[in-house]
């Protein structure tokens, strides 16, 4: 069983917090997830090592306080009815609640190195034993023949495109301090 994010954006003005129409991307990342709340940091499905845990902006903060209304009344729709309207239904997931801002985002050391770790095939482990290239997929365990147990350093941007990806699309929404990320995870 795998881990989701569910992410809503936010933006800051006239005094209080804004539910923004951005849509941002949701993929499956569990390195940006161990960036953003220590979520699956250093381990995939079954608990098998994906090489070094990295360290989170933060714990998970829970839902903020200060949450816009907007996002506040679509949690409360799903939550108190059995119909949902479409286009007011938001879910964030079922732990793991918590926010960053753009300005976190923006100051976390995508680049630094860390280590890591996953099965290959042999011919994948071999082009990189040769070129340097680390691989692009790997599998966090397998049983399977002709795979082969290999760790590499990247930088943390390259472990974890999602948060760039992240930083993308809210990037021009306002001032760093100003946009945050609302999310939370399910299995």
């Amino acid at each position: 069983m795998g881990t989701d994010i569910h992410i809503a954006v936010e933006i800051f003005y006239n005094g209080r917090w804004h539910l923004s129409d951005v849509t941002p991307t949701q993929d499956r990342n569990y390195r940006a997830f161990a960036v953003l709340a220590n979520v699956r940091n250093g381990y995939g499905f079954g608990g098998f090592s994906t090489g070094d845990e990295l360290k989170p902006i933060s714990e998970p903060r829970g839902l903020p306080d200060d949450m816009s209304p907007e996002l506040r009344a679509k949690i409360a729709q799903n939550e108190s009815s059995d119909e949902i309207d479409e286009g007011q239904y938001f879910w964030l997931g079922d732990y793991g609640y918590s926010w960053v801002t753009l300005k976190e985002l923006l100051e976390y050391d995508l680049d630094a190195p860390v280590l890591v770790s996953g099965y290959v095939s042999e011919e994948q482990a071999k082009h990189y034993q040769e070129t340097g290239e680390f691989p692009r997929a790997y599998a966090t365990w397998t049983p399977q023949p002709g795979f082969v147990k290999l760790s590499w350093p990247q930088p943390i941007r390259d472990s974890a495109p999602l948060i760039q990806t992240l930083i993308d699309e809210i990037r021009g929404l306002g001032a760093p301090e100003n946009v945050r990320l609302v999310f939370g995870f399910d299995n």
